[in-house]
């Protein structure tokens, strides 16, 4: 068994709202999804590793048997 792990992170990406994305008038804010649906948007590997099972992306392309571990990460900012 190979003993490593590669992290991925996409900032910024945008997999969806924030918890105070109305403070900002940001509610539905999904980048993945608009570039997914608005171009020809091939992400073979990623969609392998699991991207599009990601909570709160609405991709219907799934994938059922994902290679990798996957995760959205959010945190509203404390003012």
């Amino acid at each position: 068994m190979i003993e490593r792990f590669i992290i991925t992170v996409l900032d910024g990406f945008g997999v969806g709202e924030l918890p105070d994305a109305c403070d900002y008038k940001d509610e539905g804010s999904n980048t993945l999804f608009g570039i997914y649906n608005n171009t020809k948007l091939n992400l073979p590997n990623l969609k392998k590793l699991g991207l599009y099972n990601i909570d709160g992306v609405d991709i219907q392309d799934k994938e059922e048997k994902t290679i990798g571990c996957f995760r959205k990460s959010c945190r509203a900012i404390e003012r």
